[in-house]
């Protein structure tokens, strides 16, 4: 039993919010129909109760009045001032007296009679199969008749008062019939509401499923992408190594002299082989990365010798373009813990995209400071920037802006994403500020445990 409950607790929490309503409509459409049912049935009882109540009451008075008429008609009797004549007519118009009190008590559809106690004679018709009262009161219902008999045991009469049950619940009728009614439209209004809302809902489960399959089947894709291109990575540098190798042969003449003609060629396919290399290099490390495939071998790294190296790189880039280069660190704060391949892939990325999107003449500087937070590596140029509107598409994967300084420097738009990749496995995060024709900062903040604050290191640095 108690798995039993498990299992149908677990299917509860695992339905469909169009099931939860399903559930929920269907008792609002079948709860108020034995509730109405339930308040019909007591307030039958109510007005049964009341028309016995009723009853009780005009019998009562009808009792009494009978015994006060006959209490008058017997005392004429007795004192002999009446002759037979006149008690005949007495006896008339105590029978029209009877009468005109039924009218003055203005009860429609109620019968009033008159009994002798212990008679089963009955002065004035009363229902047949009437019995003598065993108590001052009695009432019955029988028959679809509702009676109540009043002894008055001093005048030896019995008052009788009758109402059919279809008379006293006329107004029950008419207020159950109304409210069967009302409840049927509104039972009819639930279901079309509920009919809508679970469509509605059904519609919504129903693409949202199709968008997780989506989902499923996009992301299988690409990690299936990146899984290829991280195994064929060995396939895809061989021959390109090849090519770069038999053109550098070639191109330094190491067997002897060759023609004019072929060295240019020897150049041109050392450059291209070189240039395919690289881009093919950051594709696959690009795969790596969302293949999660990279593991950093993070050592102690001094942040100075690493910018320093990266800065030799770049300097015959930026010196051609006549882009000055300048650096400013924080000498409390050069020793960090790091991935040193990566960090200096992550600088070279950044210093490489800043010189070639600053036109001749511009500055790219490179600075470091701490925060409370840890330590911020910041690299600005005076470059052309961009609109805050294009930073998420340039932080995409193949992500370009389509302008004229662009379509002079062609790349894959692989640098930005690798290096924002990068960062992250380092616990840091990357976050670019840029504004058109002044400039752009590329930002990476290392979180404080990076900081090696240890002082034989400071001491080194």
């Amino acid at each position: 039993m108690v798995n039993i409950a498990r299992i149908s607790i677990a299917k509860l929490r695992n339905a469909k919010p169009s099931t939860w309503v399903i559930g929920l409509f269907i008792v609002a459409i079948v709860l108020p129909w034995p509730v109405f049912a339930w308040l019909a049935t007591a307030d039958r009882t109510r007005e049964i109760d009341r028309a016995e109540h009723n009853l009780t009451m005009l019998a009562a008075a009808y009792g009494e009045h009978a015994a006060l008429v006959n209490r008058l008609a017997s005392a004429d009797t007795v004192n002999g001032t009446a002759s037979k004549s006149d008690r005949a007519f007495l006896t008339k118009e105590r029978a029209n007296e009877m009468a005109s009190f039924r009218r003055a008590l203005d009860a429609p559809g109620v019968e009033l009679f008159l009994r002798e106690i212990g008679s089963s004679g009955d002065i004035g018709n009363a229902p047949t199969g009437a019995q003598t009262p065993r108590s001052p009161t009695t009432v019955s219902d029988t028959h679809g008749m509702i009676t109540v008999e009043v002894e008055h045991a001093m005048d030896g009469i019995v008052s009788i008062a009758a109402l059919s049950e279809d008379a006293a619940l006329k107004d029950w009728r008419q207020r159950t019939w109304f409210g069967v009614v009302g409840l049927f439209l509104r039972t009819l209004f639930v279901i079309a509401a509920g009919a809508f809302l679970v469509h509605q809902l059904r519609w919504r489960e129903e693409l949202q499923t199709k968008l997780a399959t989506a989902r499923q089947i996009a992301e299988r894709s690409s990690r299936a992408k990146s899984a290829f291109l991280a195994n064929m990575s060995h396939e895809l540098r061989t021959p390109l190594n090849a090519i770069i190798g038999f053109s550098e042969v070639i191109k330094g003449q190491l067997f002897g002299p060759v023609g004019g003609r072929y060295q240019n060629y020897a150049v041109d396919i050392h450059d291209s082989g070189t240039h395919l290399l690289e881009l093919i290099n950051e594709i696959l490390d690009l795969s790596k990365l969302e293949a999660g495939q990279v593991e950093l071998y993070e050592q102690t790294v001094n942040l100075a010798s690493v910018l320093d190296g990266c800065i030799k790189l770049i300097e015959t880039q930026a010196r051609d373009a006549k882009i000055r280069l300048s650096a400013s660190l924080d000498g409390e704060a050069l020793i960090i813990r790091a991935d040193d391949r990566r960090l200096r892939q992550i600088l070279i990325n950044l210093l490489s995209n800043a010189v070639k999107f600053t036109p001749e003449g511009g500055a790219v500087r490179v600075r470091s400071f701490r925060t409370p937070n840890g330590l911020v590596i910041a690299v600005s140029d005076t470059g052309v920037g961009m609109n805050a509107s294009d930073i998420p598409k340039i932080m995409k994967p193949f992500g370009q802006i389509d302008d004229q300084l662009n379509r002079q420097n062609q790349g894959t738009g692989l640098g930005l994403p690798i290096a924002k990749h990068l960062v992250e496995l380092h616990g840091g995060t990357l976050a670019i500020e840029s504004e058109v024709n002044v400039g752009t900062t590329v930002s990476i903040a290392l979180p404080s445990e990076r900081l090696v604050r240890s002082p034989t290191s400071l001491a080194a640095a």
